[in-house]
Order: structure tokens, then sequence, then C-alpha cells
């Protein structure tokens, strides 16, 4: 969830005007588009073979936040909402990077399908409001890692999840996907978009992937249990708990990589 601002996310304000509001109350998603773009993600899904494991962890009513490992390109939260939205009727709301939003003709299209620009203040207002909401917290560090860290989360500056959390009271639901960290590989970085952009997250990769395709790796998501929070609201505001919860969601986040990546050595080696 992002707080900040950046030079090109300024200039974008500056020329097309400031993002949309987000309202639970006034929701600009259009489920009419969300079900034509469901079987487009299931076509898709042909060439990663998506698997699912905890699929029944979804509660079927009542907020709850969705916090998992990142990809490059978003593969990974538009697949997994997919699935979600097929096996429980229930979209969840994934949150987006802000610039995104400034971008005409872009930011209609993600409202659509139930993107919500990824500040706190809308996490909380639809966590509030009973909905589902996807947050990737270590974002473009941690899709763009380099090969050396796959499957270790970077989410060390990344404390915001656990305060909104904490601040809505809501359970958490860890999600980490096996092969996203896979279907590219990372060779370099353009610095110059980091400084265009305000930032050294948005280094824009140099990949090396199937030709010009990502490869086609599988798969694979696992989903915990809901994980209700030791804290109360006012804890949101208290540096000592949620260090401490963050460290056992980071940690909880790794053991399930882990397994999955054990699992996965089991099925390939027997």
């Amino acid at each position: 969830m992002e707080t900040g601002r950046n030079n090109l996310g300024t200039v974008l304000e500056k020329v097309f005007g400031p993002p949309p509001q987000f309202d639970p109350a006034h929701d600009g998603v259009d489920y009419a588009v969300v079900e034509r773009w469901a079987p487009v993600m299931e076509t898709l899904g042909a060439y990663f073979r998506p698997t699912y494991h905890g699929l029944e962890h979804i509660p079927s009513e009542g907020g709850a936040m969705l916090v998992g490992n990142h990809g490059l390109f978003a593969f990974d939260g538009l697949f997994l909402g997919t699935a979600i939205y097929r096996a429980t009727g229930r979209l969840p709301r994934g949150l987006a990077e802000r610039m995104l939003f400034l971008v005409p003709g872009v930011r209609d299209a993600l409202q659509k399908i139930g993107s919500l620009d990824g500040t706190r203040e809308t996490a909380l207002a639809f966590l509030r409001a009973g909905h589902l909401v996807n947050t990737y917290p270590g974002g473009a560090r941690d899709a763009l890692k380099p090969r050396e860290a796959r499957y270790r989360l970077n989410w060390a500056k990344s404390f915001g999840f656990v305060q909104v959390a904490l601040r809505a009271q809501v359970p958490v639901i860890l999600h980490m996907g096996i092969g996203i960290d896979e279907s590219w590989h990372i060779v370099g970085r353009i610095r110059w978009t980091g400084r265009v952009m305000g930032s050294d997250k948005y280094e824009l990769p140099v990949l090396l992937g199937w030709g010009p395709a990502p490869r086609p790796v599988k798969f694979t998501y696992y989903l915990s249990e809901p994980i209700r929070l030791d804290g109360r609201p006012e804890d949101a505001d208290n540096r000592q708990v949620v260090e401490r919860i963050h460290r056992q969601l980071w940690e909880r986040g790794h053991a399930m990589l882990d397994e999955g990546l054990r699992r996965r050595r089991s099925v390939w080696f027997g």
C-alpha cells in the first residue's frame, strides 16, 4: 500500500487530474465486465496451469485482508482473484499502484474489474464495509527481486498492511504462489525509469523469458486459514505490537513458501 508520491505521478495528476474517489457506498465495479473477464483469465491460465490449495478458507462473508508474494505484471493477482470469484462468488478487491488511476482509460478498466487505489484509507474503508481486500506488501520491490532472492518476501519496509488489518479488526489470509518468480529471468535494470518515477523500486527490469513471452512455469497457490491478529485497533499505532505481528506473518509466509517448494520437488523427484 503506497502512501508516497513520485515524480511521474505528480506530472500525470497535473495533466489528467486526480484519481477517482473510492467509496464502498458508490462502488465502481461492473460485474458484467468481471463475468466477461473471468473466462479470459481462465483461458490464459492454460499457459501457466494454475492450481489452488485452500480456497475453502475464504470466508463467505465479512472483511478479510488477503496478503501474498508478488510476481511480475500482476499475473498472480489476476489468476488468484478469478479463482476466488469462481469458487465463492466474492470478488477480491486488489490494491493497485496509485499512478495507474491517473491514466484515462486504464483507471476506468481497473475500476470495473474491482481494483482499488492502494492507499491505507481505501483499504480500511473497504475492509470495514465487509470486502475482501488483496494486497502485496512488497509491491514492486517484491516483484522485481533478483534470481538469488526468489521466494523471499521483501516486506522489510512494509508495515501498513498490519496496521490496516488491526484498525479494521479483520483476519489476514496469506496466499503464497509457487512458480510466479520463475516466469521471467531478470537480467538487468533500466535505472533512468526509477529516477523519472521517483524511486529505485520503479527501475524497469530487463527480462529474459521464452523468447518474448514468459516461461510457461506452472503456478501453484497456497492459501492459509484466516489468521486473527493478536491486537486491538489502537495497537495499530504501537510499533512494538505491529512489528511483532509483522514478524509472525513474515515467518508464516516463508514457511508456506518453503513447504510449497518442498512439495514441488517431491513431485519432480519422487
